[in-house]
């Protein structure tokens, strides 16, 4: 097991040398929806690696078709660039997004969701990435058809209590603290050591 944290924006600017210290991994938000690119993702994977941490991407989607979740999985490529992350790029797809479909006209269905992740983290295999969906226990019910996580690794937030899945990535908290970080910040469990798969597999970049 390897614990870690997610971070975007709201963290503000994290002092990675001191978080460092209780952590094993990061996730970071590389942006959101058509092109935004979170203001803290550049600063975020700079001292990730300043620091050797290992560290993920995620995307938070509003795309309700295939070719936007595409243009959405490109936005997150241009954010890697010459990086090389050592766990996944993850495609994250929430109650937000799917009111800003309805507000567009759009309701998403089981069928437009399975096409718009795989859409997206298709895409990421496609260049050489190793792709996965985060999402929670309500999303994989009522959202997601179950075939999607044969095909996808699945980050899954189940709060305060184990996963009632085999998972490979955990979001166990909302509500951790962490030296070097002012507010909460989300805890994560990583069941699988993702870097040497990266390196073995050669993806990602390495």
């Amino acid at each position: 097991m390897y614990n870690g944290i997610d971070v975007s924006k709201w963290q503000g600017k994290i002092n990675w040398s001191k978080a460092k210290k209780s952590i094993d991994f990061a996730i970071i938000r590389a942006g959101y929806g058509k092109g935004n690119v979170d203001e803290y993702a550049n600063y975020n994977i700079e001292q990730c690696e300043k620091y050797k941490i290992p560290y993920g991407l995620y995307w938070f989607s509003y795309a309700y078709n295939k070719d936007m979740a595409e243009r959405e999985a490109d936005y997150l490529l241009r954010v890697v660039g010459y990086h090389k992350p050592e766990y996944p790029l993850y495609f994250d797809f929430e109650y937000d997004s799917v009111d800003y479909a309805k507000k567009n006209g759009v309701n998403v269905t089981k069928t437009l969701l399975k096409s718009i992740a795989t859409s997206f983290c298709g895409h990421l295999e496609k260049n050489g990435f190793y792709a996965g969906i985060y999402t929670n226990e309500d999303y994989i019910k009522n959202k997601y058809p179950s075939e999607i996580f044969d095909r996808f690794d699945l980050w899954y937030a189940r709060y305060n209590t184990e996963p009632n899945r085999d998972v490979n990535l955990w979001q166990k908290s909302s509500t951790g603290k962490i030296s070097g970080i002012n507010g909460n910040v989300d805890l994560d469990v990583a069941y699988i050591d993702f870097p040497s798969l990266m390196k073995e597999k050669h993806l990602n970049g390495w």
